[in-house]
């Protein structure tokens, strides 16, 4: 018996296994949320299920919003794409459909533990890399979010802690590990235009790496940029053909900026300026069409900003703060809004400090240049959300690497080698 807990519990299949039981167990809580009839089912993927309806009823790649409004750039194609075929298979808006895209949450959650594990195995051995793996088995958040949202989040978790896994054998591999990186970072790209905030710096740092190891750099990272570039060109070929423009991945940037800075502070996300709340907004998209539209916003942000700047600078750093800790503000209407914000700051503050303290130990033990990946997504992923607005879910691809972080600090002393 004690052999077969010991094989179980060093298998990542059992993780993989256990993981996705986990995650299935919260998707049966919270997926009747997902089938609420309001607002002709908004919350079934609020944009992205909007077009992957309009997929599904064969209008293309459209209408974000609750009226048809014709072709959009407002979000990257691939989670859209697997709501319109969960439509498909299982029906409009049906409770099928609905369990599908959370299995598939739960899936795309539980798998992270293996790109955890093996970040972990490659920064601190195989101790801390258990130990990092099953911590991510049983990470609440990611349990929760999988059966809390029909949005991308848990897909690109997984994203990121591939890329990572990926960047380190960079440093070791041949043509086929760079070829394979290109190609992850273009469906990155098509899944979650975010995580592009961190490739130069990534890429910088493995041909750093490959060049101080003695290894061929130039024409493997060539082959790697070519191959993103002949990933992500079909989709920017359809946008310039749809909206005469290069849009390489999505067009919504300003108009995330303008929903932030509008001079509404109750919420880290106050959407009051958002179409999808807004019947002034979306009448003026209607009459803008989509293109000049974000024009417009784009206009009303630089305007705002640049008559409010120290509004916009103090936003800034409660957002930075909202980021690492979630908290906002103590005031009653933000605390009757948001009755679980003492859960939530005390989880998230707790996870930040443990993975500071973990990045601290290991700064000491002499992992500085190995860390270096994972610190730079960590500064840089979440840069475009401190001028934006925040959100719990928009952090949670940091969530493989803190989870590394907290591994370590909990278990570095337990581990032999670890240099205490």
């Amino acid at each position: 018996m004690e052999r077969f807990f010991t094989r179980a519990r060093n298998s990542s299949l059992a993780m993989v296994g256990m993981g996705l039981l986990l995650r299935l167990g919260s998707v049966a809580f919270q997926y009747r949320y997902h089938l609420n009839p309001a607002l002709d089912h908004w919350r079934f993927g609020w944009e992205m299920g909007r077009v992957g309806r309009a997929i599904f009823e064969g209008r293309g790649f459209a209408s974000p919003m609750y009226e048809p409004s014709g072709a959009t750039a407002w979000m990257s194609p691939v989670y859209p794409l697997l709501i319109a075929a969960s439509f498909k298979i299982f029906g409009l808006y049906s409770a099928g459909a609905a369990w599908f895209m959370l299995g598939l949450n739960s899936l795309f959650g539980a798998l992270t533990a293996l790109p955890v594990r093996a970040i972990a195995r490659q920064l601190f051995g195989d101790a801390v890399a258990l130990g990092a793996a099953w911590l991510w088995v049983f990470l609440p958040y990611s349990i929760y979010v999988a059966g809390e949202r029909i949005w991308e989040n848990t897909l690109t978790a997984l994203l990121a802690a591939c890329l990572i896994s990926l960047t380190y054998a960079l440093s070791r591999g041949g043509m086929r590990q760079w070829m394979l990186w290109g190609a992850l970072w273009g469906s990155a790209a098509l899944t979650s235009p975010a995580l592009l905030s961190t490739l130069p710096a990534l890429g910088l740092w493995a041909v750093w790496r490959a060049a101080r190891s003695g290894h061929r750099w130039l024409e493997p990272a060539l082959a790697s940029a070519i191959i993103f570039l002949v990933i992500l060109t079909p989709w920017t070929l359809r946008n310039f053909a749809q909206f005469h423009r290069l849009l390489p991945v999505r067009d919504n940037f300003w108009l995330e900026v303008h929903v932030g800075n509008n001079g509404d502070q109750r919420l880290p996300c106050p959407d009051a300026v958002h179409p999808s709340n807004s019947a002034r907004e979306r009448k003026q998209w209607a009459e803008l069409g989509e293109l000049a539209y974000m024009d417009a916003k784009k206009l009303e942000a630089t305007q705002w900003l640049s008559n409010h700047p120290s509004e916009f600078l103090s936003l800034t750093v409660r957002r930075v703060l909202f980021i690492w800790t979630a908290f906002w503000s103590t005031s009653p209407g933000y605390l009757k809004a948001e009755p679980l914000e003492f859960l939530a700051v005390c989880y998230f503050t707790s996870i930040t400090v443990l993975a500071a303290v973990g990045f601290c130990i290991a700064w000491r033990n002499g992992h500085r240049s190995m860390l270096l990946p994972v610190f730079l997504f960590l500064l840089l992923f979440p840069a475009p959300y401190y001028l934006t607005h925040p959100s719990y879910d928009y952090r949670h691809a940091m969530d493989p690497l803190l989870t590394i972080m907290v591994a370590y600090a909990c278990f570095v002393d337990r581990t032999p080698g670890s240099g205490t």
